[in-house]
């Protein structure tokens, strides 16, 4: 694991930065209705790399798993991290200013 963090960190990437799962990627799709060509279109990755990722086929690069995080937090998208009662995703709350 440390040698996977320094490798992660000698990119720029952080762990958080990658904690994506395939059910989560589907779900935050699902939630903020896009198909896998509007994620790979907004994060800028093949609609390949967005399904073999989502059916567990392969791992994405670092770069590209940050990128669909990215773009998937960006259309307000939030990652709930695993604490016990597994890993999800949820809207943001919207400012009501």
């Amino acid at each position: 694991m440390v040698e996977l963090n320094h490798k992660i960190n000698q990119k720029g990437y952080s762990l958080s930065d990658l904690a994506l799962t395939p059910a989560q990627c589907r779900a935050a799709r699902a939630l903020i209705e896009w198909s896998q060509e509007s994620l790979s279109n907004a994060a800028n990755v093949s609609r390949h790399t967005v399904k073999d990722f989502e059916r567990g086929v392969r791992n994405p690069y670092p770069n590209n798993l940050a990128a669909i995080r990215s773009a998937l937090e960006g259309a307000g998208v939030e990652f709930i991290p695993e604490n016990g009662g597994g890993a999800g995703v949820r809207l943001r709350k919207r400012s009501t200013t």
